[in-house]
């Protein structure tokens, strides 16, 4: 009998720790391109839940991820004139029963450079459309220059996006080959 119980509770355990997870579900970055301040989606294009609570970017649904398209080109810029500038970013997360999404981060690099530490994204917004356990986290403030330094030419600005949890790191970063742009910048 205390076998059977035992092998009872480990299988009720087992079932309610099978329903626990976290993730990703949609992700995002937010440049400043020549003075409009956009949100570029990298996955979940055309999504509406995209956009954030009390800061409306324009909104660009190329998908930097997507194998279907190459990867975009941002356009043209006069060094000294024009503005490309790395903002923050977003990440939609979803959490079930037993888990919790505590923190998120984006990170960008430059051609083969490295990438840059982290930029943390804050937790924008809880029960996303309703969706018990779907969440926002959303930064717009940061202020990095990506033409400061460059030759002229065609350059490629790549990102990734993180997510820490309970149940451990999740990394999107387009299985691997992460989200990469281009754009040009000629003196």
């Amino acid at each position: 009998m205390k076998r059977i119980l035992t092998t009872i509770i480990a299988l009720v355990l087992t079932i309610g720790s099978a329903h626990a997870a976290s993730g990703i579900f949609g992700t995002g970055v937010v440049l400043n391109n020549k003075g409009a301040l956009t949100l570029y989606e990298l996955t979940l294009t055309g999504d509406s839940r995209h956009t954030p609570v009390n800061s409306y970017p324009a909104l660009n649904s190329i998908g930097w991820g997507t194998t279907a398209l190459p990867s975009p080109n941002l356009g043209t810029f006069v060094q000294g004139t024009d503005k490309l500038a790395f903002k923050g970013g977003e990440i939609l997360t979803w959490k079930n029963e037993g888990s919790d999404v505590t923190g998120a981060n984006i990170y960008i690099k430059i051609d083969s450079g490295s990438f840059s530490p982290a930029y943390p994204l804050t937790f924008n917004e809880d029960n996303l459309d309703g969706k018990t356990g779907d969440q926002r986290w959303y930064t717009a403030d940061s202020t990095v220059d990506l033409l400061s330094g460059l030759a002229a030419g065609t350059h490629t600005i790549s990102v990734y996006i993180d997510a820490m949890s309970t149940d451990g790191t999740h990394v999107e970063n387009n299985g691997g080959a992460n989200f990469s742009a281009t754009f040009t910048v000629v003196k």
